[in-house]
Order: structure tokens, then C-alpha cells, then sequence
């Protein structure tokens, strides 16, 4: 679950959209859904969409919070980046424990 999180914030970093990194993502899944519950993974893949708003270099908030405060848009992801891990943690938390 982890694993689905990294990819999410990974995916952001160089640029592709959460719906992308979702459209990858759910072709790829489908085995793991005898083994896991597909509602943990379901509440994993929204929350880790989620995280990549304040995160991705290239998302809308990001790209509009460096134009209006003349920061590098690097240097707010990187101050971003622990609210996003914490917000991903929390949901993988939630699908470990609806297992």
C-alpha cells in the first residue's frame, strides 16, 4: 500500500496527473484484489490521489503559490512534502485497518 502511495507522489514529481497515475494503477491491481480487500485499496488509491494536490511540482496550487509569492516551485513542494506523506500514511493506516 505503501508502494501505491510512492508511486502517486513519484508519478507527480515528473509531471503526470493523479488520473493518469490512477489509469496505470487500476490495470495493475486487479490481481491483488483476492488477497486484499479492494475497499483498502480503493481508500489507498483516493488518498494518495489526494496527497499529490499540495505536492505535485506541477499541480495547480503549487504552480499558483510560487507565482504568488516568487518561490521556486521546488522549494513548496519540498516544504509540502510532509503534509503529503502524513496525509498518504494516515490513509494506508485507514486500508490496513479496514482489512
Amino acid at each position: 500500500m505503501f508502494l501505491i502511495q510512492f508511486t502517486y507522489l513519484s508519478m507527480s514529481m515528473i509531471g503526470v496527473h493523479p488520473v493518469a497515475t490512477v489509469g496505470v494503477l487500476i490495470e495493475v491491481l486487479p490481481p491483488l484484489y483476492e488477497i486484499i480487500n479492494p475497499m483498502s485499496i480503493g481508500m489507498v488509491l483516493v488518498t494518495g490521489a489526494l496527497a499529490t494536490a499540495c505536492a505535485g511540482t506541477y499541480g495547480i496550487t503549487v504552480t499558483m503559490t510560487s507565482m504568488n509569492t516568487k518561490q521556486n516551485p521546488y522549494r513548496i513542494t519540498l516544504r509540502n512534502l510532509p503534509f503529503a506523506l502524513t496525509y498518504g500514511a494516515v490513509g494506508v493506516i485507514m486500508g490496513y485497518l479496514l482489512l
